[in-house]
């Protein structure tokens, strides 16, 4: 009986260490990199490499967050050899060189020949890696790899069909297309350059604001219109894109000549939303590259030009509008209010009165936090004043009133900078928000 009662304890262990492996996260092997080639080539499987540093703080954030999930650890234990690198010692040095890996984390996806099959940068949740993780699987029995386009084009293959091909076979990937579309164009013939292919192409790709693609576009607008579904939404967009792309292209390299043909593009091709879009960009663009000049003169004629002529009332209504029609889906019982909804639910009943509200007081509050940091003219600071009363009608927020004080501050009022600073920490107390931020600024004042 003692020998049986042993057996079961045993046999009651192995089964909690089988269970317990199978509901870790990812197994990282901890191997040479040519054993991992030899298992991923013995066992058919493509090689998943985490590629990282130290000090790179999503890198530990997809470790704890992402990695050890079990979903996660199912899949790519299953599918998958998967390793890790540091990106700065040893191998890892020589693969993120091989690999061009110059932002972390990068995840990459190689085959056993070390031919790379797909790469994502930057953080990814459980939800996003399983979805690249599925997003290469499917395309792992692909007979024409995207990496045998991807060593066709670094030797020149250049011609149109080649061309169209490599940019569908990276839409599958949803790696970025734009500059390739442009190579495209370049070489199509002209009469084919209206042709249903070119212009779907075209659309569903994006395209740089001052290229041959921008050109065939507004050229043949209509016609591409007519190719989609909500066509004129879709080339809207498809436009928009690239604006903005460009438009944060400008402000990352502090670029005006750029930023200029952003402004241009936008008016030719969305001419009905265009002036609104480009002096809420003006004001982004000033404020990134603090030019205060320009940053001064952007924001008085955005903020009272497109937000504060509506009126407080105008935008509750809105707001009143917007939330009866999202609970009205509750009501109705075509949307779950329990179980997996009941925590949506829960926040829009909370927060849902006070989208927009919410929307335009961190418009307001965001430009007078600009103005009090780098403006130094108090009738210039005093242009700011209307803008953050404004933002605390809307909502009473504690960040509102810390701005609203530094604002004051700024332009030599102490005391009404303190009595303000002072609503500040108490709203922060009701609201129970963390208020050393508040306290800190009146030990600052006094």
């Amino acid at each position: 009986m003692k020998s049986n009662h042993l057996l079961l304890c045993f046999w009651g262990a192995l089964l909690l260490v089988h269970a317990h492996s199978f509901s870790q996260g990812i197994n990282f092997r901890q191997d040479d990199w040519q054993n991992v080639l030899a298992q991923a080539k013995a066992q058919n499987k493509l090689i998943f490499v985490d590629i990282y540093t130290t000090w790179c703080r999503p890198c530990k954030e997809m470790d704890k967050k992402t990695f050890s999930e079990t979903t996660v650890g199912d899949k790519f234990n299953a599918r998958f050899i998967n390793y890790k690198l540091d990106a700065e010692k040893g191998f890892g040095i020589t693969l993120a060189k091989r690999y061009n890996v110059n932002s972390y984390p990068t995840c990459l996806f190689i085959d056993n020949s070390e031919n790379l099959v797909y790469k994502q940068e930057g953080y990814l949740g459980p939800t996003d890696l399983l979805k690249e993780a599925d997003l290469v699987l499917q395309n792992q029995s692909d007979s024409k790899p995207i990496y045998t386009y991807d060593k066709l084009y670094n030797e020149g293959k250049r011609d149109a069909e080649f061309l169209y091909e490599y940019i569908a076979k990276r839409a599958r990937y949803k790696l970025d297309n734009m500059a390739l579309v442009e190579e495209y164009v370049k070489v199509v013939p002209p009469a084919q350059q209206s042709s249903d292919k070119v212009l779907r192409l075209v659309v569903n790709n994006g395209f740089k604001i001052d290229g041959k693609a921008f050109e065939i576009l507004m050229k043949f607008r209509e016609k591409a219109e007519s190719l989609f579904e909500g066509g004129v939404e879709k080339v809207n967009e498809a436009f928009s894109v690239s604006v903005n792309e460009a438009f944060y292209q400008a402000i990352e390299a502090k670029d005006e000549k750029l930023f200029e043909k952003v402004l241009r593009a936008n008016l030719k091709a969305l001419p009905n939303t265009a002036d609104r879009v480009n002096d809420k960009n003006k004001l982004a663009f000033y404020m990134a590259i603090k030019d205060t000049e320009h940053f001064v003169a952007a924001a008085e004629n955005y903020l009272n030009q497109y937000v504060m002529f509506v009126q407080v009332e105008s935008i509750r209504k809105q707001d009143l509008w917007e939330y009866d029609k999202m609970m009205q889906a509750y009501r109705l019982g075509i949307k779950d209010s329990t179980g997996t909804g009941a925590a949506l639910y829960q926040n829009i009943k909370k927060n849902g009165k006070f989208t927009l509200a919410r929307l335009t007081a961190n418009e307001l509050n965001d430009v007078v936090k600009t103005f009090y940091e780098q403006v130094t003219d108090k009738a210039l600071l005093q242009k700011a004043v209307p803008w953050i009363k404004r933002a605390i009608e809307l909502v009473e927020n504690p960040d509102y009133f810390h701005s609203y004080a530094q604002l004051m501050l700024k332009m030599g009022e102490k005391q009404q900078a303190l009595d303000i600073e002072q609503q500040a920490y108490e709203l922060a107390l009701r609201e129970k928000i963390d208020t050393q931020k508040f306290t800190s600024a009146l030990e600052k004042m006094k």
